[in-house]
């Protein structure tokens, strides 16, 4: 650092080409650094920030989003408080503060007409785009194409729109888990899934089932239950099972909120958890990892789906043509909660 640099003081309305002037750069290159990092090396990104920082410079944003008509705003909605969107959303965020945007979460609570008053509001500049993580209703979304915002898809795959979709492969993800049960021995392997009118939950139950039918397996032994992925309800669904003859000796859940229920209720009957029932979850939370035993579930980057589907945003609203979709890596996860099955 230059001895200029070092010897500067806090100015009152400090311009941006002030800031240029103590650094001996360029304008240009100050604001490429505040409004495009990715435009310039990490050591200008440093230096420019390390001296408006020291300068108390503050860019005029309401001078700037005139100019530019933009917001420097994004909206991510999410259906739910469930972890999964939450480490989703940090992801997203973190990816936006890093590009220079600010974020807002919208919370739709599954709710079709909640979720288009949150697109609309973006049509209406009180945003620049949106990340919609998972659909209520992805014929409505479809039918409205012509007129959506800009936007990226996250999670559920929805055709129709126009829209660039961060992911995983729910259906091969679940069959891959199922299949791993199927290698240990087991016969009797039942699901329990997440309400019918999620995509998530209908891509996971197609996994399993595609893995039972190509693994050979009795479907009368392999039910399929369904309801909200909450603990209660995996409690519920599992209770549920555990009264059928001949008992399914594993589960896979659909998410490890329905997992940990469902362990409960194998705990709660006195059976032994892997010995007499395994159980898999998805999605790798968490709480699923500090359970007793530790639950066995299909794992994958949460925050990295929420920055890249971030950064797929970001460039559409800049007009960049590199935007493509991207379908995440999962792996099984082997924990406390899965074995092979005992002996009859």
């Amino acid at each position: 650092m230059s001895g200029s640099e070092r010897d500067v003081e806090a100015q009152p309305s400090v311009r941006m080409r002030d800031v240029a002037r103590a650094l001996g750069v360029s304008v240009s290159t100050v604001s490429r650094a505040l409004s495009q990092p990715d435009m310039v090396s990490v050591e200008t990104l440093e230096r420019v920030g390390e001296m408006a920082a020291r300068m108390r410079y503050r860019p005029n944003l309401a001078a700037r989003d005139l100019r530019t008509r933009t917001t420097r705003t994004l909206l991510v909605i999410i259906p739910s408080f469930s972890p999964l969107f939450l480490e989703i959303f940090r992801g997203a965020e973190r990816e936006a503060v890093r590009q220079g945007y600010s974020v807002l979460m919208a919370h739709s609570g599954g709710d079709a007409d909640r979720e288009h008053v949150f697109l609309d509001q973006v049509l209406s500049q009180r945003a620049d785009g949106i990340v919609l993580v998972t659909t209520a209703d992805p014929a409505r979304l479809a039918e409205r194409q012509p007129s959506l915002p800009i936007m990226v898809t996250a999670v559920d795959t929805i055709s129709g729109i126009g829209a660039p979709n961060m992911r995983i492969d729910n259906v091969a993800a679940a069959r891959a888990a199922v299949e791993h049960l199927i290698g240990l021995g087991h016969r009797r392997i039942a699901h329990i899934g997440g309400p019918s009118d999620s995509l998530m939950a209908r891509d996971r139950a197609q996994g399993f089932a595609d893995a039972i039918a190509a693994g050979g397996l009795e479907p009368a032994h392999c039910p399929i239950l369904t309801g909200a992925v909450t603990l209660a309800t995996g409690e519920a669904l599992m209770a549920r099972l555990l009264t059928r003859y001949p008992r399914p000796t594993a589960v896979l859940a659909a998410n490890d909120e329905l997992a940990v229920g469902a362990l409960q209720a194998v705990k709660r009957d006195g059976l032994r958890i892997g010995a007499d029932i395994s159980v898999i979850g998805f999605d790798d939370l968490r709480f699923g990892m500090l359970y007793d035993p530790p639950v066995t579930t299909v794992a994958f980057d949460k925050v990295e789906l929420g920055r890249l589907a971030m950064a797929a945003l970001i460039a559409r609203i800049e007009g960049r043509s590199d935007v493509v979709d991207a379908t995440l890596p999962t792996r099984l996860v082997v924990r406390g909660t899965c074995a092979a099955p005992a002996a009859p």
